[in-house]
């Protein structure tokens, strides 16, 4: 069974390609991960104008090691 993935930025249904933008992390599956469209996406209208709060996070972290999504 697939669920509907929605994006972090916008809110809404994500119908083709998505990026990951933080994993769940969760043994029993209740943290899905959290999906957000891809950039430059023309479905996507961000319900602001600057980055959301999880978006600048991730954008001052390292990169993953190798071998680690």
């Amino acid at each position: 069974m697939t669920f509907p993935r929605y994006c972090v930025d916008c809110d809404r249904t994500i119908a083709g390609n998505a990026v990951i933008v933080a994993e769940g992390h969760s043994a029993s599956g209740a943290r899905e991960d959290a999906y957000a469209h891809p950039p430059g996406d023309p479905a996507c209208t961000a319900r602001r104008a600057s980055p959301s709060m999880l978006h600048q996070q991730l954008d001052t972290m390292p990169p993953p090691a190798p071998g680690r999504r």
